[in-house]
């Protein structure tokens, strides 16, 4: 018997027979040069390869009947198609084979998308790759590669070093009851299509493919990220146990998401929802978020397409706004730099997380943000849409915001277009300058949103993506606790309401934390939001306030955390599921 460590990405508990799956369909192509008179044929035989891929997508789209709105990650993979297409035929008329022109453009594309410092950009490689695959395939005539049944009988744990979004939704309907992939993160489109398929799945498990022979009995523990090779009998009883936990506790998690997330002594909080794709927001929805808190405009952008435009913006954001309405929906204008993707491609500057980033990019392109604003105002008109604003740092910053959006308002008048001119705009508390003058800058905003994972890179000065300073991250160091106090007291005092967006909202121990600490409203991924619910159903908000009064007292951060577990202990062990 073995055990691997991963990442979790799907819950779950089961066990089945390892297949391996097919990790790399294609060989490299070698270079053909295409004579000048072979060039239109060339042309024809991409046309044609290009149709056939596109409506493999459509089926791939409607296939997925498990979840529709996961199927809509195809739609994606449609549009990159079409915007890579004009490329691809560029480099044909070069002098070069249909397939050797598919593989160089999307593969530049893939790489280039491999080398960013944001996982969630970097994941995106994959669509990129499982673009290329169909449409290489489709140039050669083949079938889609068979999704791997084992034996036949047995329930299968697929083994690989990675899958595309259309290998792994392949999967459904079969006898694949678990996914072990060697690379891949929790936010790719494979991790999203493996959690609306309902097995477990563990994900960037090195050496897996290796470990595992075919054929091999594996316990796939999703909710753990651990995967154990060749279980003994106390393992496979222990598998079926946690299944069967995790399984119950998943379905009384949803059966309460109809409930109000309000204390035993009835405070209420409000539950919302980070997304990055209009299609998140039915997930979100499913899980009783009654809005969304933020809303992630970067995914508009793709290296591989030119700047969106205004009708895109509107089309997006009308889009999420349909699935939500009622509900709120705040949408976070670009946020490019440091370590997500910047159209243009990689600056120059020595340190970007100090640069030319998030609201200063907007500043520093002035079109592209008022395409955005124009976009944010039409929609705003139609629905409860708030505008955020990232990374504030002085008042001047909101200023010249408002100013444009007021500049892309009396445009839209002149012009006759319907929109709202005066919509909520929230300011992002991320940089401690924000927080110090949060009384001031609650004077000119609606609301505050509080992005506890740069205010912490920030306040410590530490890079959060980088492995040597990593456990330096803490949520729980007085300072960053205090920040947060003085934001909160300085929204309570001029009557705005301000929101947590970070992930520390959604770390069980720092969710009482906060509340105690005065936050009502909370802004979390759409799967940890079941959990926060019950937490909140079974706890005080005076107890809340106790505990949040004598952390606020602690001068270390192993100090908060280790008072927190302790006080805690009895109120997180019914929100661990499958334990």
């Amino acid at each position: 018997m073995r055990r691997l460590q991963g990442i979790p990405v799907s819950g779950g508990s089961r066990i089945g027979r390892a297949v391996h799956h097919e990790a790399v369909p294609f060989a490299a192509t070698s270079r053909r040069s295409v004579a000048p008179d072979e060039v239109a044929s060339e042309l024809e035989r991409l046309s044609t390869a290009q149709r056939e891929a596109d409506r493999g997508l459509v089926e791939a789209q409607k296939a997925l009947v498990v979840d529709p709105k996961v199927g809509s990650i195809f739609e994606v993979h449609r549009m990159l198609l079409e915007a890579v297409t004009p490329e691809i035929a560029d480099a044909v008329r070069a002098g070069t084979s249909a397939e050797h022109a598919v593989e160089t453009v999307l593969r530049r594309h893939a790489n280039r998308l491999a080398q960013l410092a944001d996982p969630v950009f970097a994941e995106r490689r994959q669509d990129v790759l499982d673009v290329e695959r169909r449409l290489l395939r489709a140039l050669a005539g083949s079938p889609a590669p068979r999704v791997p049944e084992g034996d036949g009988r047995s329930p299968v744990v697929v083994v690989a070093e990675d899958l595309t979004p259309s290998e792994t939704a392949a999967l459904a309907g079969g006898r694949v009851v678990g996914l072990v992939l060697e690379h891949g993160g929790p936010t790719s489109h494979t991790a999203i299509i493996a959690k609306a398929l309902g097995f477990p799945c563990v994900v960037g498990v090195r050496g897996v493919v290796g470990a595992v022979a075919p054929g091999t009995e594996v316990w796939v523990d999703g909710a753990a990220g651990v995967v154990v090779v060749d279980p003994d009998s106390v393992s496979r009883a222990e598998a079926e146990r946690r299944g069967v936990a995790y399984e119950a506790h998943e379905r009384a998690l949803l059966e309460e998401s109809h409930l109000p997330a309000e204390t035993l002594d009835g405070h209420a909080v409000t539950l919302l929802a980070n997304i990055e794709f209009p299609l998140e927001v039915g997930a979100a929805a499913e899980r009783g978020a009654a809005g969304i808190g933020l809303f992630r405009t970067e995914f508009l952008f793709d290296p591989a397409r030119p700047v969106p435009d205004e009708e895109e913006h509107l089309a997006a954001y009308r889009a999420a706004l349909e699935r939500v309405r009622p509900g709120r929906l705040t949408i976070r204008t670009f946020d490019f730099g440091a370590d997500k993707a910047t159209p243009g491609g990689a600056t120059d500057e020595r340190n970007p997380a100090l640069g030319v980033r998030s609201l200063r990019w907007c500043f520093a392109h002035p079109d592209t943000f008022r395409a955005q604003l124009r976009a944010l105002l039409r929609v705003a008109a139609e629905g409860d849409v708030r505008i955020m604003l990232p990374m504030v740092a002085s008042l001047d910053d909101v200023r010249r915001a408002r100013a444009m959006l007021a500049e892309a308002s009396a445009s839209l008048l002149r012009e006759g277009v319907p929109h709202r001119p005066d919509p909520p705009v929230g300011a992002m508390i991320e940089v401690p300058a924000a927080a110090v003058i949060a009384d001031v800058l609650a004077a000119e905003v609606d609301f505050f949103s509080i992005g506890t994972n740069d205010l912490i890179q920030y306040a410590l000065a530490l890079d959060r993506t980088n492995e040597h300073v990593a456990p330096l991250f803490r949520p729980s160091h007085p300072s960053v606790l205090r920040l947060i106090t003085q934001t909160v007291r300085a929204a309570a005092g001029r009557g705005i309401p301000v929101t947590m967006c970070g992930e520390m909202g959604g770390e069980a121990v720092y969710t009482v934390l906060l509340l105690g600490m005065g936050l009502r409203e909370l802004s979390l991924t759409p799967a940890v939001i079941p959990r926060v619910r019950r937490l909140i159903r079974g706890l005080t908000l005076a107890r809340a306030r106790a505990i949040a009064a004598r952390s606020l007292r602690f001068a270390t951060a192993d100090e908060v955390d280790t008072y927190l577990h302790r006080a805690l202990a009895g109120v997180l062990a019914p929100v661990r599921p499958g334990g």
